[in-house]
């Protein structure tokens, strides 16, 4: 049996481990995936299984609206600010650097919404009945699904950087388990 976290404290928790930063930032920069829905791939499969067909459907259509209407021009600005639009004069750079630190504020509260609107999709039962590596082969055929979606190959780049955050996800799970469930 395990416990289902809340969608919003599953991605917290695994966002927070070493390594996963770098994997999420690089998965999103250089090949656009939506951290957002990766983690809700690993969620998802975590929560009830494989996803139907329906549910992703819907989660991937909203997050793509959502963030390209709300997080990604708040990202935008906000790295803008970092590199340089702070430093334009006349602008005050102490004043734009603190505007900065609070549209990275919104850009994460803006993120949070999603979450929340994505676990809103469907109700979650409080526990899952499932063994570890059922479940971690749940998890790489929600992640394989998204990515095949995005149009994103899964070569081994991407692969190690997906294995980083599922382990973080389940450090439970042995790693030749997670890696054999993404090879898959």
């Amino acid at each position: 049996m395990i416990e289902v976290e809340r969608f919003w404290d599953f991605s917290v928790r695994t966002y927070r481990t070493e390594e996963v930063p770098g994997a999420c930032l690089s998965l999103q920069n250089d090949y656009g995936a939506d951290v957002n829905m990766l983690l809700y791939c690993a969620w998802i499969g975590v929560a009830i299984g494989p996803f139907d067909g329906e549910l992703f459907n819907r989660a991937s259509e909203y997050s793509v609206r959502w963030a390209e209407s709300v997080v990604i021009p708040l990202r935008d600005v906000r790295t803008w600010m970092k590199h340089g639009g702070c430093s334009v004069q006349p602008t005050p750079m102490e004043e734009c650097m603190q505007l900065r630190e609070e549209v990275k504020s919104l850009e994460l509260a803006a993120e949070k919404m999603q979450q929340e609107a994505l676990e809103s999709l469907l109700a979650v039962e409080q526990t899952r009945s499932a063994p570890p590596d059922r479940i971690v082969t749940d998890v790489a055929a929600n992640l394989m699904l998204y990515l095949d979606c995005m149009d994103i190959h899964a070569h081994r780049d991407v692969r190690k950087k997906l294995s980083i955050i599922v382990r973080a996800a389940f450090p439970e799970i042995d790693g030749q388990t997670v890696s054999r469930a993404l090879e898959a």
